[in-house]
């Protein structure tokens, strides 16, 4: 008996059934080049019904769908291929053919992969691949891939593999340090910054903490603190800026039994009460001059004076001072004592804000959102959406405005799962949720990424004049840069060096 004829339908209709749940374009052609099948995603891209399709000859569809400049073959490069399939498509496959990937398939007997230009100026991975019965060719599979979105995905997963880098780094060093940490993060700024206050810890030299408000310089305050050798003493934090003028001296330094109207009994000032451990001195630029003299006898000699004292009290406390000024310039206009900012400056920290670290606001906001599940006995999660909303998000409060955010998330978010609807509602300042509803399309999260990522790249190329020093500051490559600017429709700057 001869070998059973090859019957089309009743061979492949699972396959076909398969096929049409794909996302990527599909079809199949049989060795005569005649079109046997095309998935809902080929009619979908080439905006052409499966009926009109089915029965022609490949090359007259091509013809119709104006795709066009089929690149060299990746089997036909001779050379060891190092890189990514995206890599190559960009920097190798310069040299066109105008024969299809299919009908190359069909003439070689093997599977060939081209990329393609597509009508819109976008560039695809075409895979065919031949299928044989027995000996014999009896079909070519073809897929089709956005090489656009596999650049996307490609830029994503490396971002993802420094991520977990950076993850490693911070779990390494709390194996380390064997002991938990309030700082957290992974970026390059926090990983250095815990190492800076690992060695700082454990002397008594005085710090000054500078940021903008909400950067977290308490937190950092007391991570010394808790790190050095006087974690067993107290920790104090006074706010100068809370209190009032006139009633700072006494707060600080303490008062004597009828130094004034009002003062029936001594008072022991912040400063004895934080004996043998850490004051903060928080909003220190707010420190009225006429009280600095006093503050610099205090780093000076290790010794306060109480109001309407006669004597000297020894204290040993190690002062922390923070502010969101620029004491440097306070000292040029006559408002801080130059002696003072010195002994204050001693170790200086400064303390990057959150929109330049941006890497460190999905570990912030997991912290804050168990934080408060904890709190109000709530089990809500993030969708990875919505996490990437939230680090594109400018954040000009900080830590301290993200922590809020997530808070108010969790209190009138409805459901356990924080969409990037209820993001978007949330920044817009509105306190309605109707977002969640299934009516709340993806395009909004979409456009709004699109929207930041337009901004962001247009204020880089507008500051650095350069496509390499902007990607450097983007974090992600020149070619990716180039591309999402031509993808976001961003206005051509020579000086920056964007093609025409």
């Amino acid at each position: 008996m001869g070998k059973e004829p090859f019957n089309w339908d009743t061979s492949y209709i699972d396959i076909l059934q398969l096929a049409d749940l794909i996302r990527q374009p599909v079809h199949f052609i049989t060795p005569d080049g005649i079109v046997q099948f095309v998935n809902r995603a080929w009619e979908n891209t080439y905006k052409l019904p499966r009926q009109e399709v089915i029965h022609r000859h490949i090359s007259s569809i091509h013809e119709v769908t104006r795709t066009m400049n089929y690149y060299l073959s990746l089997d036909d490069i001779h050379h060891e291929l190092t890189d990514s399939i995206v890599d190559l498509a960009y920097n190798y496959l310069k040299v066109p053919t105008n024969t299809p990937a299919c009908l190359q398939a069909i003439e070689k007997k093997r599977e060939v992969v081209v990329v393609s230009q597509m009508p819109d100026g976008g560039q695809v991975v075409v895979r065919s691949t031949p299928i044989f019965n027995d000996e014999e060719l009896v079909l070519i599979f073809t897929q089709i891939q956005d090489l656009t979105m596999m650049a996307k995905w490609k830029d994503e997963l490396e971002q993802e593999i420094e991520k977990n880098n950076r993850m490693q780094e911070e779990l390494q060093y709390l194996r380390d340090n064997q002991a938990a940490t309030n700082l957290v993060g992974n970026s390059k700024e926090m990983i250095a910054l815990r190492k800076l206050i690992a060695v700082i810890a454990k002397s008594d030299a005085s710090v000054l903490i500078t940021g903008e408000s909400g950067v977290g310089k308490e937190v950092v305050a007391k991570e010394i603190y808790n790190k050095s050798l006087r974690s067993d003493g107290p920790f104090i934090s006074v706010n100068c800026a809370a209190i009032p003028e006139n009633l700072l001296e006494s707060e600080l330094f303490g008062y004597e039994k009828g130094a004034f109207t009002g003062a029936f009994k001594q008072k022991i000032g912040l400063f004895e009460v934080a004996d043998g451990g850490t004051i903060m001195l928080d909003e220190i630029g707010e420190f009225p001059i006429h009280l600095q003299p006093k503050l610099l006898r205090v780093l000076q000699e290790r010794e306060i004076r109480r109001v309407g004292g006669t004597h000297n009290i020894p204290i040993d406390v190690r002062v922390i001072a923070a502010t969101n000024r620029d004491l440097l310039q306070q000292v040029n206009e006559g408002k801080f004592r130059c002696d003072l900012y010195y002994r204050l400056n001693v170790v200086p920290i400064l303390i990057p804000p959150l929109r330049q670290r941006r890497e460190d606001v999905a570990l912030l906001a997991s912290s804050f959102l168990m934080q408060f599940n904890k709190k109000y006995k709530t089990s809500k999660f993030f969708l990875s959406q919505a996490v990437i909303l939230l680090e594109q998000h400018d954040w000009l409060g900080n830590v301290r405005e993200l922590e809020n955010v997530v808070e108010r998330l969790v209190i009138i978010s409805s459901g356990n799962a924080i969409t990037p609807q209820q993001i978007l509602t949330v920044f817009s300042g509105k306190l309605n949720m109707d977002a969640n509803t299934e009516s709340a399309s993806a395009f909004s999260l979409k456009e709004a990424v699109d929207q930041l990522e337009k901004k962001m790249i247009s204020e880089a190329l507008s500051n650095y004049k350069s496509t390499y020093k902007a990607a450097k500051v983007l974090g992600m490559s020149q070619s990716t840069l180039v591309r999402k600017a031509k993808q976001l429709n961003i206005k051509n700057d020579k000086r920056a060096g964007l093609p025409e």
